[in-house]
């Protein structure tokens, strides 16, 4: 009786707690099962917020949302790897992909 009722309190707490990593969606159909975690979300959200002036859509809050949902890294952490990335790009194979000037364009305003 105990160990049921041990059972029930813990499903029931699961199912109570709103948390990132039960966002996920599956889907059935004629390819077999998909797993959707969240990116397609993500990708909209990302859109939205990079588009708001284009939609009409300023004041929503879609970069926000973008933000909570999808961990967006803050500047100071997205600076830091944009640096690694340029000072170490030949170490690091990724010449050519535009990490000096992303970091030019976004870390030093």
């Amino acid at each position: 009786m105990r160990k049921s009722l041990f059972v029930v309190v813990a499903a029931a707490a699961l199912c109570s707690f709103p948390m990132s990593g039960f966002s996920q969606s599956f889907e059935i159909g004629p390819g077999g099962v998909r797993i959707d975690r969240g990116g397609g979300r993500c990708e909209q959200l990302r859109l939205a917020c990079e588009n708001k002036e284009r939609l009409g859509e300023q004041g929503e809050g879609n970069c926000r949302r973008y933000r909570e949902t999808c961990g967006r890294p803050v500047r100071r952490d997205r600076c830091e790897d944009l640096r690694a990335a340029c000072l170490n790009k030949e170490r690091l194979g990724e010449q050519g992909e535009g990490n000096c000037r992303r970091y030019r364009e976004i870390c030093r305003r």
